[in-house]
């Protein structure tokens, strides 16, 4: 459909787009998607409108203001916004976008990180790669292909996931030397595992590497630990005839009481009742 808003070049293209039930439930879907040219002095301001938005900026440049922030995207950058929320944007001199509304089950999580970590615009690591994911949906839709549901959904999600690997400065060296202690537990999982242990592994002091820790995974370091532990049991518990004590210090806890109070803690039931639920007959002979 050609584009008649004010201030938006005549040859701007969008098309619409109604997902499935489906795709509702289980995947992100696209529900419009354009090239715009916006002319300077091109700007719109919305209460709300049920999705969220991407525009990626080929050329000039576009001006945002997000909750009370205001923000620049210029070429090579990705506006993400939440429109649910109140939003506004503009271009004083015009640009040139790729943009899509979309949205999915997964999308509010996807955007509240990624906005808590690098704000409404991003420069993504690699454009070039967003930009093609984005511009071949566009493109199936401007040649009037047929709409692959899961196809468009793994094309948002690399999108997405190229925007959860940004990082800048020094927090390049602060996730390296998080994956560096992640590693480590999980190889080191069933010994004994102090934080003191994790910090010198990343290089960093105890205090500062658990509350960077903490940050990027959700987790403390010993929550992390003990969910490592935890998975191992479960696998041990469904595949092999190991006695609960046995699966208890073979996962590194200290004795079998506290490894089934860890257990059902998280799991909401014990070692005994998780085996009897999920383990092959066979693998406890």
């Amino acid at each position: 459909m050609i584009s008649t808003e004010i201030n938006v070049q005549e040859d701007s293209e969008y098309f619409l787009y109604t997902p499935s039930t489906n795709a509702r439930e289980l995947l992100f879907y696209p529900t419009i998607i354009g090239h715009f040219t916006y002319l300077p002095g091109y700007y719109i301001h919305r209460n709300n409108f049920d999705s969220f938005l991407l525009i990626l900026i080929e050329k000039g440049r576009l001006e945002l203001k997000i909750n009370g922030s205001n923000y620049i995207a210029e070429p090579g950058s990705l506006a993400f916004i939440d429109c649910y929320s109140p939003h506004e944007y503009g271009s004083l001199n015009g640009c040139t976008c790729l943009w899509m509304h979309f949205d999915g089950c997964m999308t509010r999580k996807y955007f509240d990180y990624i906005y808590r970590h690098f704000g409404s615009v991003i420069i993504p690591s690699n454009f070039q790669a967003v930009h093609y994911e984005l511009e071949t949906m566009y493109r199936a839709f401007r040649n009037h292909k047929f709409i692959d549901e899961p196809r468009e959904s793994l094309h948002i999600t690399a999108i997405l996931n190229s925007l959860l690997s940004i990082r800048v400065d020094s927090s390049t060296q602060i996730s390296a030397a998080l994956k560096r202690a992640v590693n480590y537990i999980n190889e080191h999982f069933s010994e004994p595992v102090s934080l003191e242990d994790l910090a010198h592994e990343a290089s960093l002091s105890p205090y500062y590497f658990s509350r960077s820790f903490a940050k990027e995974t959700g987790m403390s370091p010993h929550q992390y630990l003990i969910a490592v532990r935890i998975s191992s049991a479960k696998y041990l518990l469904s595949t092999t005839a190991m006695t609960v004590k046995e699966i208890a210090y073979q996962a590194g806890f200290s004795d079998e009481s506290s490894f089934c109070a860890s257990f059902r803690k998280r799991e909401g039931i014990t070692p005994t009742a998780y085996r009897a639920e999920s383990a092959h007959p066979a693998s406890l002979h």
